[in-house]
């Protein structure tokens, strides 16, 4: 059963170190319950919630599991409001036992809204 609280539509992985996803913010979403009354707008933690998502499914098809733990220069440029759809587009850089993902979420008008990096450590079954 999908969560009410997620956002995330779909995922297209591109090649072994790139994930593309759209993420749908519909109007009713809990993530605006008093956030703003009368100029909604989406919490910053909902946009890295769209991109932990992403990252831990599209680790789960690779058979991986992995644990997010840090953030690293996230901007957030642009308010989202009720209604959008966003585009996310992630780059992951290996190290040891770590993985670095650089994302960017951007608007329908190809404008960024958020952008960061989420440090993954990869957990041995």
């Amino acid at each position: 059963m999908e969560s009410q609280w997620s956002l995330l539509k779909e995922i297209k992985v591109t090649d072994r170190n790139h994930i593309e996803a759209l993420a749908d913010v519909p109007t009713d979403s809990p993530w605006f319950s008093g956030h703003f009354p009368g100029e909604p707008i989406l919490p910053g933690i909902a946009l890295i919630n769209i991109v932990e998502q992403a990252i831990i499914q599209d680790a789960l098809t690779k058979e991986v599991q992995v644990q997010p733990y840090a953030l690293k220069r996230v901007r957030f440029t642009q308010p989202v409001r009720p209604g959008e759809t966003l585009s996310v587009s992630i780059n992951a850089e290996e190290e040891e036992k770590d993985i670095l993902f650089s994302f960017k979420v951007v608007n329908k008008e190809n404008n960024i809204v958020c952008s960061g990096s989420i440090i993954v450590r990869k957990i041995n079954k």
